[in-house]
């Protein structure tokens, strides 16, 4: 055995064991460093304020009412407008178009002669009732003088001063005169029902000059209200008959759009504006809709509609109700908004009218009353169940701050915070992130 060889030993372990300790206080060297190095960040100066909350949807323009014009009649077009073209406006109660009313003016004129005859009728029936209730009057005197005359002769025929002849004679008489009342009885007991008669006739006469004047009066087609003609389909001198369409005119006062939106959107908006809405729950309960309605106006949203047609025009517009259906294809729940003379220009603004089918998006806006911060999702950090966020103190340390989040609108976080003097909300953490590390901060406005 070399025993020389051994000798080798202890000096490469004491090499060795030199290498290890010189490498340590190398690493040692380059973590101080590392520690004195400022990590550059940037970070949000996000100070709490209220948040502006926006739902975005969209929808078409639809009418609030509308109102067909159907003929009631069959005729020439004698006269049509010169505003009936599609698009134009027509004001309420002005004459559209009329028919050629001749036949019609005839067919009034003779059920009003025709009235006139039976009321006639019925005053000739009065006239005689008052006639016969004279006569029989006097016929009934004439028959007391003659009922008087033949008691007289009975008791001189009983005294035998008289013939039998001459009693006959007085009862014959007698009965003449009754039988003349009593005809005169019979026509006055016929009379009320002649009368009834009578007023039927009248009220079937009054029908018909009703029916005639209704037809005269549908010659004539009125604008019921100040409205943007829709369709038309008829032109002077045409023929028309019942049942033809004519022309179609929108309400211009108000028109109305169900605007398509989420509702987890509207549900967590509602979570924001109203803490105590249970998360805007309410929306999803479709069967109450005035509860979601209430819920919405409640919460100080307002709806702007926003038409991009020669470029952006806006129109203030009020929540009217929500509808109960969700769309099984798209998962949306539609808001209707009404935008009150949204159907006329407005020439002080510069902006069309919002026509019927033009697409348009609604802005569904509100804003927070609470102090709450927003920040960008990346920032809100999640460990362990733990939502913070990390801060460059005052002194421009990387500290960590507790964080409640409240909810997300328009791709931000909301969150509740309770920052120290100081303290700036890291956009993006270092990598890796060392609490009470040194930071050069780089500051931006809150977005």
């Amino acid at each position: 055995m070399n025993w020389r060889a051994l000798l080798f030993i202890p000096a490469v372990a004491a090499g060795v064991f030199l290498f290890v300790i010189q490498q340590r206080d190398d690493d040692a060297v380059e973590a101080t460093a590392t520690e004195a190095i400022a990590r550059p960040v940037a970070a949000l100066n996000a100070e709490p304020a209220p948040i502006e909350v926006v739902i975005t949807g969209f929808g078409r323009v639809e009418a609030v009412r509308t109102w067909e014009a159907v003929s009631q009649v069959d005729g020439r077009v004698l006269n049509a407008a010169e505003a009936l073209a599609a698009g134009s406006i027509v004001e309420a109660g002005s004459t559209l178009l009329r028919v050629d009313p001749r036949s019609y003016e005839i067919a009034r004129d003779r059920a009003a002669a025709n009235l006139q005859t039976a009321e006639a009728q019925l005053a000739e029936l009065d006239a005689q009732v008052e006639s016969l209730s004279e006569q029989i009057a006097l016929e009934r005197r004439i028959e007391a003088v003659f009922q008087a005359e033949s008691d007289r002769q009975r008791q001189l025929l009983d005294r035998g001063a008289i013939a039998e002849s001459r009693l006959e004679q007085a009862e014959r008489d007698l009965i003449t005169q009754q039988r003349r009342v009593l005809d005169i009885q019979n026509q006055i007991d016929l009379i009320p029902v002649q009368r009834v008669s009578a007023e039927a006739t009248r009220r079937t006469r009054q029908v018909e000059l009703e029916e005639a004047e209704r037809d005269l009066s549908n010659t004539e087609i009125v604008a019921p209200f100040t409205g943007r003609v829709l369709e038309e389909d008829i032109s002077e001198g045409e023929y028309i008959r019942p049942g033809d369409r004519l022309l179609t005119l929108a309400a211009v006062d108000a028109v109305e759009i169900t605007a398509e939106v989420q509702p987890s959107e509207v549900g967590a908006a509602l979570s924001l504006l109203l803490p105590s809405a249970d998360d805007g729950s309410v929306l999803l309960n479709l069967s109450d809709q005035d509860a979601a309605r209430q819920a919405l106006n409640t919460s100080g949203i307002e709806a702007v509609v926003i038409l991009s047609q020669g470029g952006r025009h806006e129109y203030g517009g009020q929540i009217e109700r929500v509808d109960g259906t969700i769309d099984e294809s798209t998962g949306t729940i539609g808001i209707v908004v009404r935008v009150p003379n949204g159907g006329l220009p407005d020439l002080d603004l510069r902006r069309p009218p919002l026509t019927i089918g033009a697409f348009v998006s609604v802005a569904f806006r509100g804003t927070t009353k609470s102090d709450w911060r927003a920040i960008p999702r990346g920032s809100l950090q999640l460990e362990a169940e733990e939502t913070f966020v990390y801060v460059a103190d005052a002194t421009d340390t990387l500290r960590r701050r507790s964080a409640e989040r409240l909810g997300q609108v328009n791709g931000r976080a909301i969150i509740d915070a309770t920052l120290e003097d100081g303290d700036r909300i890291l956009i993006a953490p270092p990598e890796p992130a060392i609490l009470g590390q040194s930071l050069s901060v780089t500051e931006s406005a809150s977005e």
